[in-house]
């Protein structure tokens, strides 16, 4: 492999493991430290998404006229001094704002990395460059939470920050040797966007950033109120890590097989994973939930990415791939930790469930209305 790639794909996963710690850790210390409640708890998760919906739009836009490696410099270096501040945090309002700063950093680095995956996949399977890049940020998303609940037992929750801070500054290293330059021109520059594509990519990435946001906001406290340990917690969102890397690794190969209904079918499976964890509270049950949502989230990420990737201006377009998944994330949150604090914890499960279910018919009617030659393997 060109040492161009794997110095990309090692700066990709090594801030990964930095985000992944970060999300479980900083509701667990919002809970075990501040003594945030559901409805606190659904706030917190939604303010990251606030400037994601507008600021990942124009940091795409904008990494098509001066270039992917400034961005995601930008951003890398504003999240190492965010998880250095939550280190001095007292109140929740501190917190509230470092929020927002993590999602104008993920702005930055979201949508510049993958409009630099679709400028060098002209050289490979666009499939495999997917996979490849996928498989860097989810490994490292998946060991993060895994190292929390490893480390947990040792040292306090807040100098797990630090820990953060150092994965960035590697990230830094990595990011900063490389010579990304923009490839757009090419033979998708003159292919017109579909409209009803752009608009199922987006809907289905808007309730993939509204299940995996409240998912993550709210059950490290749905856990523990049923009796599950800090560290489990970790591991079982580590788990959902672990599945959806696989789904990345063997993604050629996965829609190859799942072909034209791989939207349907994640839909259907990230209802079904919503249900369990609604039904079942025992660790087992939330090991099978966590492992059907990894599933389900690698399948419609993966597969709405290609399609993003084949469009022209791939920094607008990853842009607005990251925008509606913002969208998603800034609602999930405060509207299932509201339904949680004043119906029940569990509630917002049952409603997650049902938009799955919901959601794989529309993706089915998208389907079936002469879109199946997009889905095919390259």
């Amino acid at each position: 492999m060109d040492p161009l790639f794997i110095r990309f794909y090692v700066g990709v996963f090594s801030i990964s493991v930095g985000f992944g710690i970060m999300t479980p850790l900083v509701p667990l210390f919002a809970t075990l430290k501040l003594s945030a409640n559901e409805l606190e708890l659904g706030i917190i998760g939604t303010l990251v998404a606030l400037p994601y919906v507008f600021a990942s739009f124009i940091f795409g836009r904008m990494s098509d006229r001066i270039g992917r490696r400034p961005l995601i410099l930008a951003g890398i270096l504003l999240y190492l001094l965010t998880s250095s501040l939550y280190v001095v945090s007292t109140g929740l309002e501190q917190i509230a704002i470092l929020r927002i700063l993590e999602g104008i950093s993920f702005s930055m680095v979201w949508p510049s990395t993958e409009a630099f995956v679709g400028d060098v996949s002209r050289c490979v399977s666009r499939n495999r460059a997917v996979g490849l890049y996928s498989v860097s940020w989810s490994s490292g998303y998946m060991l993060g939470p895994m190292l929390m609940g490893l480390m947990v037992h040792f040292i306090d929750l807040t100098y797990l920050f630090f820990l953060v801070g150092f994965l960035m500054v590697v990230g830094i290293g990595a990011f900063f040797s490389l010579k990304i330059n923009n490839s757009d021109p090419e033979e998708v520059s003159n292919v017109r966007p579909s409209r009803s594509l752009v608009i199922v990519v987006s809907y289905v990435m808007l309730i993939w950033g509204f299940s995996i946001l409240s998912f993550f906001s709210l059950f490290p406290s749905y856990a523990t109120k049923n009796g599950i340990s800090p560290s489990m917690i970790g591991y079982l969102i580590g788990t959902v890590g672990l599945v959806r890397t696989l789904v990345f690794f063997f993604f050629s190969r996965v829609i190859s097989f799942t072909g034209s209904i791989t939207m349907p079918i994640g839909m259907a499976l990230l209802s079904l994973s919503m249900f369990i964890s609604w039904a079942s509270t025992s660790e087992i049950g939330f090991f099978a939930s966590a492992s059907i949502l990894g599933l389900s989230l690698g399948l419609l990420y993966s597969c709405s990415l290609v399609l993003v990737l084949s469009l022209p201006s791939r920094g607008l377009y990853a842009g607005i791939f990251e925008s509606s998944i913002g969208i998603g994330e800034l609602l999930g949150p405060i509207v299932m930790g509201y339904f949680g604090f004043v119906v029940s914890p569990s509630f917002p499960y049952m409603c997650l469930s049902l938009l799955g279910g919901v959601s794989s018919l529309f993706a089915f009617l998208f389907i079936t209305r002469g879109q199946k030659k997009r889905f095919e393997v390259s």
